[in-house]
């Protein structure tokens, strides 16, 4: 097996307060593997973005980071902002769900583009002016040189995502980080970056973790799914594994959530409740609260990862009770 271009173990960060400190994330173990599109999925407030932000060592002050993460063999927690050059970018980027925040205002897109080149390619201007060319070509930009020549606000939203998804892979990295890239933009440029993420995915093998809340993307994008919930990892696995046969009974809950073509009229579920206060967590499963078959024990033990079959992998106390599972999802 291939050494995993991104692995967290035990990841957990952590902000002070004046009265008791929050834990955001809590004992997170994860891998991604050259050429895997793992998609990150969890409600609001469940820890995704903060996951992301860690993995390229940009956990906001006062937050303190704690455990492991492997950027392509790279150490990144406990690594100072100098040190971190030498990640991001060449190694990961990061594109994230506010396009239009992502560029400076006062400097065309391509000045921004060339220095960013030059910077982790070592090139003279000229050169970075045609990588960037180049680059914004890869991603279907409609007449590249005319887009280099405008400001950001002369750009759609979907323009400046397929810069931003130019940009990231312009510096070569080996692992690109998607924070709801599609959030902001309207459906059919959603379908089009989509589209274009899993393009590349295909013909360079790019290494991409996908953080979002729409399970549709997810089946359509990714090959892997991992879900978060209340600042833990719940289950992880294929696709396939995922989102037809979920065992945990939040993710069941999730898959439930969403409309489906052809299969007739049928009522959507819903999650009675809200992600638990992470300054407040309750004690054992975070989800017991919230849960339909929730047993004494869920309230009083925080449940260990179990593997069901191959790499799906469930933390949940009844995880292995198949029947009861799915009568969650029915």
């Amino acid at each position: 097996m291939s050494d995993p271009v991104l692995e967290i173990s035990g990841l957990e960060v952590t902000f002070p307060g004046l009265v008791r400190s929050t834990t955001i994330l809590r004992s997170i173990d994860m891998r991604i593997d050259a050429g895997d599109v793992l998609g990150l999925v969890g409600e609001s407030g469940c820890g995704k973005s903060m996951t992301a932000l860690a993995c390229l060592g940009m956990v906001p002050a006062p937050g303190s980071v704690s455990g492991g993460i492997k950027v392509d063999g790279y150490e990144v927690v406990g690594r100072s902002d100098a040190e971190l050059g030498a990640v991001r970018g060449s190694k990961a980027a990061m594109i994230f769900q506010n396009p239009m925040r992502s560029l400076n205002p006062f400097f065309s897109v391509g000045r921004q583009m060339t220095e960013i080149i030059r910077l982790h390619r070592s090139c003279d201007k000229a050169d970075a002016y045609m990588i960037a060319m180049e680059e914004l070509t890869s991603v279907h930009m409609p007449d590249p040189d005319f887009a280099l020549s405008k400001y950001p606000h002369q750009l759609s939203g979907g323009q400046i995502q397929r810069v931003m998804i130019a940009l990231a892979l312009a510096c070569r990295p080996k692992l690109l980080i998607a924070d709801e890239p599609t959030t902001a933009l309207d459906v059919t440029v959603q379908a089009q970056i989509i589209s274009l993420l899993r393009e590349l995915a295909d013909k360079t093998g790019l290494t991409i973790l996908f953080i979002t809340h729409d399970l549709g993307v997810v089946s359509q994008l990714c090959n892997r799914v991992a879900v978060m919930y209340a600042g833990r990892i719940v289950e992880t696995g294929s696709v396939e594994d995922v989102i037809d046969n979920p065992r945990h009974p939040y993710a069941a809950k999730l898959m439930n959530t969403v409309p489906t073509i052809g299969h007739g009229l049928r009522d959507l579920d819903s999650i009675p409740g809200q992600v638990p206060d992470p300054a407040f967590p309750p004690p054992g499963c975070a989800f017991h609260d919230r849960c339909a078959l929730a047993i004494e024990l869920c309230s009083q033990t925080i449940p260990r990862t179990k593997v069901m079959a191959g790499a799906h992998e469930v933390a949940c106390h009844r995880a292995g009770d198949i029947r009861d599972a799915a009568k969650v999802t029915s």
